[in-house]
């Protein structure tokens, strides 16, 4: 394969554990940074008007492949792994057909075929209906895994297909997804891979920021089981349930955020799919998970080079300027302390006797807000300090009031929880790091 500059390297150890994992932060000029996920994330739910708006909407702009296994390889620049062969499970060995030969009427890959082909005819798509069969005459290789994939999210697909359901072939576009999906897992999930180009970080990235580190590690983890299940599968119901365990670790919003993903990764860059993300049902909340989760701003997802995934972290190069925004985004120069060094008080009252005035246009702003809930949880001294404690203009201090008291579904995923009512269960670590970037996002308009 041709190298470039900038490639992707995602590795997959065996097993992925419960310890706590850590994201790097690389350069390339320095020593690269090192950031800790400060909560555990939970996906972005997005619910059924927002995910079929938001595929038919991307599905205007995306062309169906007539080939979209071919397609999905050359858009990750991967080397074919199937085509006219025969798959033998035990040995893992591929052996090509010639031109004209068949397989025996008795071998795995026919009757599975037929199964396949009789339960696209049972769900009202008769035919070849998620194009496996365009480039071998049966389902082997990655066929397998990306029909163990639709019976795992299949209810997604009936989303996406009824959707579709006005274009001139509805299943091609339901089928280039499917394969765009199930080529980006495989890649994901199989050792010493280099691919080319900067979509796959980018959707990385990205992905990670819409369901969270553990559950991003959950999802390859599971992926690389469903593959070896689906190698040894003999018969359609074996593929069936490998394809439910998978189902029940992605659950519905992974599958919505992943099926989305790949919709907007058709035909497209990394540069075209950064601009698209901001556009997406749930990037608000996506966005705060992504500096709280991986230290990055989904904003600057773009300038995301490589990313190398191993058992015990996530590694992400990033163009230099990135990561400067990166780096003001987790320290928050309005959070440093001031010359004299950190103080802590029992109460807000003995902090503004011994602070004095913010300074003229001016107010104090808890970062970590100097609720009840939050000084009987964390200690009065955890909230009345001069860490926790900095100073804003009062437009500022305002709309960052405004916003705590607003309900932000964007945000919190929740329709009838204010913003403070959602950060209130949450932990110190993540209250601050919501509210560091609450203030960089306000003061430049972005929210």
């Amino acid at each position: 394969m041709k190298p470039y500059c900038t490639v992707v390297l995602l590795v997959l150890l065996a097993g992925c554990g419960s310890a706590s994992r850590v994201v790097r932060l690389d350069t390339g000029q320095s020593e690269a940074l090192v950031f800790t996920p400060r909560s555990r994330a939970e996906p972005v739910e997005l619910d059924d008007d927002e995910f079929e708006e938001a595929v038919a909407k991307l599905a205007r702009d995306a062309r169906p492949p007539d080939r979209p296994q071919e397609a999905a390889r050359r858009l990750f620049e991967v080397a074919a792994r199937s085509g006219s062969y025969t798959y033998e499970i035990p040995s893992h060995r591929i052996t090509p057909f010639e031109p004209g030969e068949h397989l025996e009427e008795d071998s795995t890959e026919v009757e599975l075929t037929r199964d396949y082909l009789r339960w696209c005819e049972r769900t009202g798509r008769p035919g070849d209906c998620l194009r496996l069969l365009t480039e071998s005459p049966t389902v082997n290789g990655d066929g397998r895994f990306a029909l163990a994939l639709a019976l795992a999210r299949g209810a997604v697909l009936d989303e996406m297909l009824e959707t579709f359901k006005d274009m001139a072939d509805p299943h091609a576009m339901v089928a280039a997804v499917l394969w765009t999906w199930t080529t980006y897992l495989v890649l994901l999930s199989i050792p010493d891979v280099t691919v080319s180009k900067g979509l796959a970080a980018v959707m990385t990235a990205t992905l990670i920021a819409y369901v969270g580190v553990d559950t991003f590690w959950g999802l390859v983890v599971g992926f690389k089981r469903l593959m070896n299940e689906a190698d040894r599968a003999t018969t359609f119901n074996e593929l069936r349930e490998a394809g439910d365990r998978y189902g029940k670790v992605m659950g519905r919003n992974a599958a919505r955020a992943f099926a989305m993903l790949a919709m907007a990764a058709i035909g497209n860059t990394a540069p075209g799919l950064a601009a698209k993300v901001p556009k997406l049902p749930g990037s608000m909340q996506a966005a705060v998970q992504a500096e709280t989760q991986v230290g990055i701003r989904l904003a600057a997802v773009g300038q995301v080079e490589t990313v190398a995934v191993s058992a015990e972290s996530v590694t992400i190069a990033l163009a230099p300027g990135a990561v400067a925004m990166t780096a003001r985004a987790m320290s928050g120069a309005a959070a440093k302390a001031p010359p004299n060094g950190f103080r802590a008080w029992g109460s807000y009252k003995s902090f503004k006797r011994a602070m004095g005035s913010a300074g003229p246009g001016k107010e104090w702003h808890h970062i970590v807000e100097q609720t009840p809930g939050n000084e009987k949880r964390f200690g009065a001294q955890a909230v009345q300090n001069t860490e926790n404690i900095v100073p804003l203009d009062k437009g500022i201090h305002t709309r960052i009031s405004s916003l705590y008291s607003s309900i932000q579904r964007d945000i919190t995923g929740s329709s009838t929880l204010t913003v403070r009512q959602w950060l209130s269960t949450q932990s110190y670590e993540a209250q601050r790091e919501f509210g560091l970037i609450a203030i960089e996002k306000v003061t430049k308009g972005f929210w």
